[in-house]
């Protein structure tokens, strides 16, 4: 990249699943970023920043289907007993 030897760089982010412009099947060479902090001086740093971020953090859940919909039934029963209390 030309910039860099000016000592600014851009930091492009990508997440899974997401190609073209929008989405689908854009194929080589015709990838986008989603998002891109361009022509900044500290884009190391900004990309550790953004790398620690998503560190650690899984692929894809490691919830089950059955934990997943037990977690959304105590929220909503937790939602439904506050407005409960409130309105009685």
């Amino acid at each position: 990249m030309e910039l860099l030897r000016y000592g600014i760089g851009t930091v492009d982010i990508y997440t899974a699943g997401y190609t073209g412009l929008a989405g689908g099947g854009g194929g080589p060479m015709k990838r986008r970023a989603e998002a891109s902090i361009i022509h900044i001086s500290n884009f190391l740093e900004i990309r550790e920043f953004i790398l620690n971020i998503v560190k650690g953090r899984p692929l894809f859940s490691t919830t089950s289907y059955e934990n997943l919909i037990r977690e959304i039934l105590e929220e909503l029963r937790e939602i439904r007993n506050l407005l409960s209390s409130k309105f009685s």
